[in-house]
């Protein structure tokens, strides 16, 4: 693995940890991406007959952090029948 590294960087890996190596081969392909993804969306834009959509070159990022939220959205009742199916015991009547 160290080789590998290594041969992605162009660098002999002796001074280098695998940490190190790790961490520079990572941000070695990050950037590789954020250049290929731009060259991309601009080729995408160029190309497309559907000017109301355009592209970001983090559409064509693998690196590129989604913003999409994964809270789910509650409203008041149900939050409030969640909490208190949680948190209040239920009583059982005996006849």
């Amino acid at each position: 693995m160290i080789w590998q590294l290594a041969g992605i960087l162009g660098l002999h890996p002796d001074p280098f940890t695998l940490r190190q190596l790790y961490e520079m081969a990572e941000s070695r392909q990050k950037q590789d991406w954020q250049h290929t993804s731009n060259l991309m969306a601009l080729l995408a834009n160029l190309l497309t007959f559907n000017r109301s959509h355009t592209f970001k070159a983090a559409d064509f990022d693998p690196f590129a952090q989604s913003q999409t939220s994964s809270v789910i959205p509650l409203d008041t009742d149900d939050a409030m029948a969640l909490l208190k199916k949680t948190f209040i015991p239920s009583r059982k009547t005996t006849l």
